[in-house]
């Protein structure tokens, strides 16, 4: 079987096209066409804030120690029963809902014993990710093909080094050409499903780092010093990988109107705001990926490395000069706003 090293010409220029059809001319010429957006002493300014990038450090040899094998849960609305070593099986992923979405590919659902996961296990098998990883239901094929191929190459990397796209670089370069395409191809027809809620808030409840996201610590309330907080209402139902468990998401007040306005005039006009390039819903225009209603800390991630230009894969190259006239503050509100609405809407055939 064939690696990934190249990506598939006609996919790559079908990439390529998409992009340069999609992208206004404003933008593209601010982004210097091929060059970062941003100069490296802009990005050298700013600092990406730890909060937005909860791991726990130092790293455990293995994140997922041996579990309880004995009792079987259950979760709201599924008649399956699982242990919590179940849940913690790479090769293995628990489907708690296997008649919602079609019957997912061998990668998907087993990897490539020994060194290869499951795409099913991190972004669970009908593509609903969790706050750490992408919801990759519904992104079209080409870009998540293309994701693979930066992950491989170096190109997509994360402002905070320590989290867990570590894991992404080593898989893609274990991947074949067809794994990628098969679970690209299976990713894109599910339908993707909201399951935040945005409290704006000058407080939020005391939390913790649990390991690759935050959770509730006890009782009591702390001040909101102009952070994104997003954590599970059930942080058993999160580890054992429930699709349907709801999170929230905590915003200073403001937040929501405040990314309206940025997503739809822009920060320094109309050919930076969100709408222009992922369309007036924020569904996805051609290869360029919707965005509506995904993990609103997934979102600011992306947007603070992209800012940093630890994000510079050719895909992400557009929006550094977007990015570059946001300030942290603007990061979180647009990560608020576009994580409050509905997201794309596709066709999943069983």
């Amino acid at each position: 079987m064939r690696r990934i090293a190249p990506l598939r010409p006609l996919l790559a220029a079908a990439v390529a096209a998409a992009v340069a059809v999609a992208v206004p001319e404003a933008v593209v010429a601010q982004s210097g066409r091929g060059t970062a957006a941003v100069a490296p002493s802009a990005r050298a300014a700013f600092v990406a804030p730890a909060w937005a990038f909860p791991v726990t450090l130092p790293t455990p040899p293995d994140p997922y120690p041996s579990a309880d094998s004995t009792h079987r849960h259950q979760v709201p609305g599924s008649a399956l029963r699982f242990t919590q070593q179940q849940a913690y099986d790479r090769h293995a992923p628990v489907d708690w809902f296997p008649a919602s979405h079609p019957a997912p590919p061998s990668i998907v659902m087993h990897g490539r014993r020994p060194d290869i996961w499951a795409c099913g296990f991190c972004h669970l098998p009908d593509g609903a990710g969790r706050p750490e990883n992408a919801m990759l239901a519904g992104l079209p094929e080409a870009y998540i093909v293309a994701q693979v191929r930066a992950f491989r190459d170096g190109t997509r990397l994360s402002a905070n080094p320590a989290v867990n796209t570590t894991s992404m670089h080593r898989l893609a370069k274990l991947y074949t050409d067809d794994e990628v395409a098969q679970a690209a191809a299976y990713f894109a027809r599910l339908v993707p499903a909201r399951r935040n809620r945005i409290v704006e808030s000058d407080s939020l409840p005391r939390h913790r780092i649990a390991g690759l996201l935050y959770a509730r610590d006890g009782s009591g309330r702390v001040a909101n010093r102009g952070q994104l907080i997003e954590m599970p209402e059930d942080l058993g139902r999160h580890e054992l990988h429930d699709p349907s468990v709801p999170y929230v998401t905590y915003v200073p007040r403001g937040s929501i109107a405040r990314g309206r306005r940025l997503a739809t005039e822009g920060p320094t006009g109309v050919a930076t705001a969100c709408v222009t390039c992922h369309g007036p819903d924020l569904l996805g225009v051609g290869v360029i990926p919707p965005i509506a209603g995904r993990s609103p800390q997934y979102l600011l991630r992306q947007l603070i490395s992209i800012r940093t230009g630890a994000r510079a894969d050719a895909g992400a190259l557009p929006m550094q000069a977007v990015v570059a006239g946001l300030s942290l503050d603007d990061m979180v509100a647009v990560a608020a706003y576009v994580g409050s609405l509905a997201p794309a809407r596709g066709r999943a055939t069983p």
